[in-house]
């Protein structure tokens, strides 16, 4: 079995990561902070080539709370900000990248928070110098959790649903969308497929739908009506997918099944408002 990027396997790590908007007034040591920097510096590019980078930056002086997408995070000391360079699948890169630096911060025994809408990008951009060509798709709080959540966290989680997935039967496919994947067909992948059912999307809306031909798995990201006007700023349901391209690929990487993300298009008949992303193959 590869090595883990993380100190336990993946498979253990993506179902304990939660999002926590709040967080006690104790800072992470520098060694931490160092250890998060490291791990993002050395990451290999993500899937189409795009230009990612992430910092870790003090939270603005000042600053008592942070809104996002829904709820709002309170006592954050520290941020992680992400920036990418305009390009056509810049934002599944950035989901994929970010995601990875999310993972390790909750091996740290850190808590974390997507927020990618109702921020202000200027202010984090002039913490990391952002440049003309970049845009700050999400940022995320990171520190020690509070000792229990807020009452705003939980109606928040519960308002978004945040603790439950869709079933596999609305997720996964064989051949065509008309016929749901079970998890014997699935074979040495079902463990693959089931990381991506557990990944974090904004407002728990699981756009990826995922196709099984001959090996080969096609990702689909499925629109929901309206979304794109509803949250200002980047397309939250593009970064969603690299968030789950993210998962397919640790999964098998930690489980030595060869393969890797390219573009190979089946020309399925698609459901409306659903569009080809990408092709995992051998």
């Amino acid at each position: 079995m590869t090595p883990s990027l993380f100190s336990v396997p993946v498979t253990d790590l993506i179902p304990r990561r939660a999002s926590w908007r709040s967080y006690a007034d104790a800072p992470v040591d520098r060694g931490g902070q160092e250890k998060i920097r490291a791990f993002f510096r050395a990451l290999p590019p993500p899937p189409f080539g795009s230009s990612v980078r992430v910092d870790l930056v003090d939270a603005p002086r000042g600053m008592s709370g942070l809104a996002g997408t829904y709820g709002m995070v309170k006592g954050a000391l520290h941020f992680l900000v992400g920036a990418a360079e305009s390009g056509p699948r810049d934002m599944e890169d950035f989901g994929f990248q970010f995601e990875q630096v999310i993972l390790y911060a909750t091996d740290l025994g850190l808590a974390t928070c997507w927020i990618g809408a109702t921020f202000r990008r200027g202010l984090f951009g002039d913490r990391i110098g952002l440049e003309e060509n970049e845009t700050i798709p999400a940022v995320s709080p990171v520190g020690w959790a509070a000792g229990r959540r807020t009452m705003k966290d939980r109606l928040s989680r519960w308002v978004v649903s945040s603790a439950k997935r869709k079933p596999w039967e609305e997720l996964f496919f064989e051949g065509n969308f008309s016929r749901p994947l079970t998890r014997e067909a699935a074979g040495a992948h079902a463990e693959c497929l089931e990381m991506v059912r557990l990944a974090p999307s904004a407002t728990n809306k699981q756009p990826w739908r995922i196709v099984a031909d001959n090996g080969r798995f096609h990702l689909f990201l499925a629109r929901s009506p309206g979304y794109a006007t509803m949250l200002p700023g980047p397309d939250m349901q593009r970064i969603d997918m690299g968030i789950a391209m993210c998962h397919f690929w640790l999964t098998a990487r930690e489980q030595n099944l060869p393969g890797g993300w390219a573009q190979a298009d089946p020309g399925l008949p698609l459901p409306q408002g659903s569009e080809y992303v990408a092709t995992w193959t051998e």
